[in-house]
């Protein structure tokens, strides 16, 4: 086993120190749980009913009607975003001067704006082109939802190609082009097959933070499952509140998303087998990385 050069191990007074440490975090979390649980009994959120009733027909199809349009927006605009993104690409990657600044152009926007901005700004532009023309809004709020997600991660996820196909091997470029093939025959015939296989666990993680962000459309009025969530305890004739409905909703989420990225890491384990997969994926996760910086700001 390798010593780590960069921390200095402890000695017997630092390591008395840490177990004490431990000690007195763990007494503070235990007590910091009792006090909730007494608060929470105390105000009556532990009641039997109140979680029951979260298990009535009616209020499971409430509830599940805003499960089914968080997951379908998330599927449609994944797959605009996957095609878009994977467009982008090959424009950044062209040789093309124009399409290369358009490509960077887009990704560098996109990817740096706030997604709850950019959700409000094309809902806010679609009404507002709506009352101007004394008409309907065209997209409307599950298109305003959808268009927002694509416009932020077909950025990310442009990225993620693009850093898939740099990982391959130059030579395999240079010895299709040596036997004659176009730049798109080199690229979809020898170059892409092999990208998309490195491509995969990091997309389907992307797929994973784009369902969360689907939460976003509550802001805009989008009756998806937070919505939904929150609109519980006045629906119906029903005792649950919204300390239960947003337990419910958070470990549905938690659940939904917790498999994907599961997912993603059963098949990135799969892919560093390979030393030349496992370092495309390091590529990849440091781009994303980039991304994740860029979108929080200073």
């Amino acid at each position: 086993m390798t010593a780590n050069v960069l921390i200095e191990e402890l000695g017997p007074r630092g390591q008395r120190r840490v177990r004490i440490g431990t000690i007195v975090a763990l007494l503070a979390g235990a007590l910091a749980l009792i006090w909730m649980y007494v608060q929470l009994s105390n105000n009556g959120q532990l009641e039997g009913a109140r979680w029951t009733d979260l298990f009535d027909s009616g209020t499971l199809r409430f509830l599940g009607e805003g499960l089914l349009a968080t997951i379908q927006a998330a599927i449609v605009a994944g797959i605009i975003a996957i095609v878009v993104g994977f467009a982008l690409a090959l424009m950044n990657l062209s040789n093309s001067r124009i399409a290369s600044a358009l490509a960077v152009g887009w990704v560098e926007l996109f990817r740096a704006l706030p997604l709850l901005l950019m959700i409000f700004g094309v809902f806010f532009i679609d009404t507002s082109l709506a009352r101007g023309r004394g008409g309907d809004a065209v997209l409307g709020v599950f298109w305003s939802v959808v268009v927002a997600l694509v416009l932020y991660n077909s950025a990310v996820l442009s990225e993620i190609f693009r850093a898939g196909v740099r990982s391959l091997d130059r030579g395999q470029t240079e010895a299709a082009q040596s036997v004659g093939m176009t730049y798109w025959q080199t690229m979809f015939i020898v170059v892409l097959p092999q990208a998309v296989r490195r491509m995969v666990p990091a997309i389907v993680a992307q797929m994973a933070t784009l369902t969360k962000d689907v939460s976003l459309g509550f802001v805009i009025g989008y009756e998806e499952f937070v919505r939904r969530g929150a609109g519980t305890p006045n629906f119906g004739d029903t005792e649950v509140t919204n300390f239960q409905a947003y337990v419910s909703v958070g470990l549905v989420y938690f659940i939904l998303v917790w498999a994907m990225a599961k997912l993603a890491d059963w098949m990135e384990s799969r892919q560093r087998r390979t030393p030349q997969v496992a370092a495309a994926t390091e590529e990849i996760e440091s781009e994303l990385a980039l991304g994740d910086s860029l979108a929080a700001g200073p």
